[in-house]
């Protein structure tokens, strides 16, 4: 595969694409002065090249009744970042995993309540054995709308056909109207249910290193500081937060031209009023994971019965 060398328009492009993948080649062009025919021959050349991987759906856990535990583990002798993320699949399934540079590996892992006790914890220690856990952080984002099944198809639709998959696309593959899938989509991003992002190769961004920054921040300056980040980094964000990130916390991954670079980023988050604490670590590998998601979708539609069915489409077509 041919490697390639990006330059400033291909990061401006790529950091639209990491805020909301669906943004459409028009709009990149009319941000970065391009014609939208430049902008969409710029991102297929960087997806034939392994720069973009995937364009991500990234479903909150919460919709399905679920948590993500962020396990954050130090490998030893004998075990490697990817043995790792093996050992913390067999405990459920991954909604993401990244090798940061060194020996720390992370995962989000989808939990049920239930499912997650003290004797869980200790078994998922012992099973990680010769690494070590450095941390574990359970989050919960509520979303305040249960997805109707056409929210279901909608999501699934993205999953399978690919998250740029246009809304006329999506509107005829479904039977429901392009009103109706704009809306649906737009309201499932306000409250929090998805948003849409990029996988990206670290390995074959040339010349610029991809790196987080996360901050632990007062729930008063949440806003401010996010909007912050945005004004003096906004060229360089490549992924911002999730929508599984509470109102505490901030992560954001950038890409640089080197590790000074890096230094230099995690100082001035560290200057921001409202930030706690804020660490840094290079990426050299970052993976999101949607099986799980495609399952859980499969299982309330197949629950759902004709009548119910119903219902429901006719629910949608009131609130189109």
């Amino acid at each position: 595969m041919e490697r390639l060398t990006l330059d400033k328009t291909d990061l401006d492009i790529l950091a639209i694409l990491g805020r909301d993948c669906r943004t459409s080649y028009n709009s990149m062009g009319s941000q970065i002065g391009l014609t939208s025919k430049s902008v969409k021959a710029r991102v297929k050349n960087m997806v034939r090249n392994g720069v973009i991987e995937k364009f991500v759906v990234r479903v909150n856990p919460a919709a399905f009744g679920c948590k993500t535990a962020h396990i954050l583990a130090r490998t030893n002798n004998g075990i490697t970042k990817d043995d790792v993320v093996r050992r913390v699949r067999q405990f459920g399934d991954l909604t993401y995993h990244v090798h940061q540079m060194g020996r720390n590996s992370g995962a989000g892992l989808v939990i049920k309540d239930e499912s997650w006790n003290h004797g869980t914890i200790q078994s998922l220690k012992d099973c990680l054995k010769p690494a070590t856990i450095s941390n574990i952080a359970v989050t919960h984002v509520p979303v305040s709308m249960e997805p109707s099944e056409t929210d279901l198809r909608i999501i699934k639709c993205l999953l399978q056909s690919g998250a740029r998959m246009e809304i006329s696309e999506i509107a005829r593959e479904l039977g429901i109207s392009e009103k109706t899938a704009t809306r649906r989509l737009d309201r499932m991003k306000e409250e929090r249910l998805l948003d849409f992002t990029l996988q990206c190769d670290p390995a074959a961004m040339i010349g610029y290193v991809q790196f987080c920054i996360i901050m632990f921040v007062a729930k008063s300056h949440y806003r401010s500081v996010y909007e912050r980040m945005y004004s003096e980094f906004q060229q360089s964000i490549l992924y911002r937060p999730s929508v599984v990130d509470p109102d505490d916390r901030l992560i954001f991954v950038l890409f640089g031209e080197n590790a000074v670079r890096v230094d230099s980023v995690l100082a001035r988050v560290d200057s921001f009023e409202g930030v706690k604490t804020a660490d840094a670590f290079i990426v050299t590998k970052l993976q999101y994971y949607d099986d799980w998601i495609i399952r859980e979708i499969d299982k309330r539609l197949s629950s759902s019965s004709p009548l119910s069915r119903k219902s429901i489409k006719i629910a949608d077509a009131l609130n189109a």
